[in-house]
């Protein structure tokens, strides 16, 4: 994919036509050797977790995901401004179930949503792109999405 002359410049907001969005990728979790099953488990809530230890924890990534946009991402706390931004970004993408969200997006949850005078958060979009695109922990990926 290429992206227009200066696309990674403009304003967080305007995603030019193909940028990128990204997703939470489990078959890119499993080439890490990443169990995204338990790294989501990690995420889930004090309700959710107890349920969790009734059912023997055994759920897919998809299960995992569907519940934490439905319930955990719903608590109080599931985002914080300390959070490390790939932590945030996980939890944003979680919390929207994980349908493919604009480079944009992420980008202004980092720096706008989840800035504090204590957590301040300058980076630019093309510095949020290094990083997923570097990603070799969380299972990042960008995908392609149709033009609205």
């Amino acid at each position: 994919m290429t992206l227009p002359e200066n696309a990674l410049s403009q304003e967080p907001n305007a995603a030019p036509e193909g940028a990128p969005s990204y997703v939470v990728d489990p078959s890119k979790a499993d080439a890490l050797n990443r169990s995204l099953a338990v790294l989501l488990a990690s995420r889930r809530c004090a309700d959710c977790l107890e349920q969790l230890e009734g059912q023997g924890g055994n759920m897919s990534a998809e299960e995992h995901i569907r519940h934490i946009a439905e319930c955990c991402s719903q608590q109080e706390g599931f985002i914080q401004p300390e959070m490390p931004m790939q932590e945030i970004v996980f939890r944003t993408l979680l919390a929207g179930g994980n349908k493919p969200a604009t480079l944009w997006h992420l980008h202004n949850e980092v720096t706008e949503t989840w800035y504090t005078p204590m957590n301040p958060r300058s980076l630019s979009v093309d510095n949020v792109k290094r990083v997923l695109d570097g990603d070799n922990y969380y299972g990042f990926a960008r995908v392609e999405t149709a033009a609205p």
